[in-house]
């Protein structure tokens, strides 16, 4: 066989877990959409075409139908994405009738509604005898015609990806100080493009071929209201040549938009080309080296101060009384379930249990405290969070991602980011500032992690197994960073690890947690020489029995 028969059978090869007879009805499907496109190509009379589409009638349909359809298309965007926000992410009574009635203009025939609109802004319309002016039979009727038929497009595919997102992002961008409307609009309204995307396209598409509720509510005037799908349809009788033509016109504008939201462009995630991961080889350190930490210049860090932190909640079976000194690295330990993450959380200002109690105070500030109804905004905490994953933002280079937690406390741009340059200076990553965060490695974007947690100078550190998914080398590098950026200004920290080794380079007092409870709290020391709890015993020293 040779290459090209090879490459040919490797592309019709099919999938893992899909079965070769989806073929059959899949190629069905495809010729049944196919297939009366070209039937309209085949009677296409080419020959009079440039005639039939430059007729005045046929440009005035066109145009009008671009311009009124790039209109719905900018009130569906401006309508839909908070609607899609609501509600995918509010909770409130009746949601789901809520999402039913926005959705209910999928499943109505386009001509009822147009006689809603009709009826809701005729001259003796429900608000239309209220209006100083006219809606019905004006191009603004057009828009809002196409706008009711096509906004539910974009609404169920924006609430779709909502739904599907993942947070994480969101919730360290709080804990940085930035507030709701610039994680929105920095945060996840970048990482949902590809979903605003298809959404855009398909509400824009429907309202270009939108007919029966804009014949109904809007007429056919020509110039003002007749759109080209109302004057492929008068032209249907009288001169079905140029029915046929202007068919063709409004498919091919309608495939040309598609290619172009849907063509094989890049996403955010995806490295450029030829663009190679950068470690810390590639940069010309040693792989293994760990860099040498040196406070940056500026303001002073914040001093140390305790946390008191108790956690009860039911639900999660859980009620942990924590109390942590100035400056003091408190190792979590304990099985997936016990309640690790749920702690940093309840520190952080993520956790909203709905019954339960969450006291968090640091030093004589009380961050939450539920018997009171005391809730301070993650965002006014003070918090750092360092987690397994690097989290950080696709769409902002290195030097920005750092500089995101001081501009969002309100410090100004330069400002900020020359913070953000002597943080990513003290971390040894100063020259991958103007890099993206796809093209770094594991290790490299972890630094960069560190770099942008200590930027807004927290009082409290929230470390939730930061090398877990690192291979060694980087382990070693940002464990050693971790060491020294303790070592140059101590915080009080909460570490969770299941790595004896992070243990003991790490923390000055071990706490192990199993299912939601403490059972057992002493130095590091004690308990790496003589663990009592079973799990201790088993992570610490895996041939004591346990």
């Amino acid at each position: 066989m040779t290459d090209a028969q090879r490459g040919l059978a490797s592309r019709w090869s099919g999938s893992d877990g899909v079965p070769r007879w989806v073929l059959l009805p899949a190629g069905v499907g495809a010729l049944l959409v196919v297939l009366p496109v070209v039937a309209l190509v085949t009677r296409a009379d080419f020959a009079g075409f440039w005639d039939l589409v430059t007729a005045p009638g046929a440009r005035d349909a066109l145009w009008l139908s671009l311009r009124t359809s790039a209109a719905a298309t900018v009130l569906c965007l401006l309508l839909g994405v908070p609607m899609a926000l609501v509600l995918a992410r509010f909770h409130f009574p009746g949601r789901r009738l809520a999402r039913a009635l926005v959705l209910l203009p999928l499943v109505l025939p386009p001509v009822v509604g147009g006689l809603a609109l009709l009826t809701l802004l005729g001259r003796r319309g429900l608000l239309g005898e209220l209006l100083p002016f006219q809606v019905p039979f004006t191009t603004a009727a057009a828009v809002v015609a196409q706008t009711f038929v096509a906004l539910p497009f974009l609404v169920l595919t924006l609430e779709g990806a909502l739904r599907t997102l993942d947070t994480a992002h969101e919730d360290v961008a709080a804990t940085l100080g930035a507030r709701p409307a610039r994680i929105l609009r920095v945060v996840t309204l970048p990482r949902l493009r590809p979903a605003l995307a298809s959404g855009t396209v398909l509400a824009f598409a429907r309202a270009l071929g939108e007919f029966g509720a804009t014949l109904t509510f809007a007429g056919a005037l020509q110039g003002v209201t007749q759109t080209l799908p109302l004057e492929i349809y008068l032209a249907r009788s009288a001169d079905p040549d140029a029915a046929v033509a202007l068919s063709l016109v409004l498919v091919v504008v309608a495939l040309a938009i598609i290619v172009a939201a849907h063509g094989p462009w890049p996403t955010a995630r995806e490295p450029r080309a030829g663009a190679e991961p950068v470690s810390g080889a590639a940069a010309g350190r040693p792989a293994a080296a760990a860099p040498a930490y040196v406070a940056p210049t500026g303001k002073a860090p914040p001093a140390a101060v305790p946390l008191h932190l108790r956690v009860r909640v039911p639900e999660r079976g859980m009620d942990i009384t924590l109390d942590v000194a100035p400056g003091e690295v408190v190792a979590l330990l304990g099985p997936n379930g016990a309640g690790k993450s749920t702690l940093l959380q309840a520190v952080a200002g993520l956790l909203d249990p709905a019954r339960g109690e969450v006291v968090v105070a640091l030093g004589d500030r009380v961050l939450a405290d539920t018997a009171a109804g005391v809730r301070v905004p993650a965002r006014d905490r003070g918090v750092g969070w360092l987690g397994q994953r690097a989290l950080l933002l696709d769409n902002l280079t290195v030097l920005d991602n750092v500089a995101f937690g001081p501009a969002s406390r309100g410090t100004g741009g330069a400002s900020a980011r020359a913070a953000a340059a002597r943080q990513l200076e003290a971390v040894g990553a100063e020259h991958v500032a103007g890099r993206h965060p796809r093209e770094l490695s594991g290790g490299l974007a972890q630094r960069v992690a560190v770099a942008r947690a200590l930027a807004t100078e927290p009082v409290v550190l929230l470390v939730d197994e930061p090398f877990a998914a690192l291979d060694v080398d980087s382990v070693a590098q940002v464990r050693a960073l971790l060491r020294a950026t303790h070592d140059a200004a101590p915080r009080t920290t909460l570490l969770v690890t299941h790595d004896a080794a992070d243990v003991a380079a790490l923390a000055d007092r071990v706490v192990v947690l199993d299912r939601g409870r403490v059972v057992e709290d002493g130095p590091v020391d004690r308990v790496l020489a003589r663990p009592e709890s079973p799990f201790a015993r088993r992570l610490l020293s895996p041939s004591a029995p346990s």
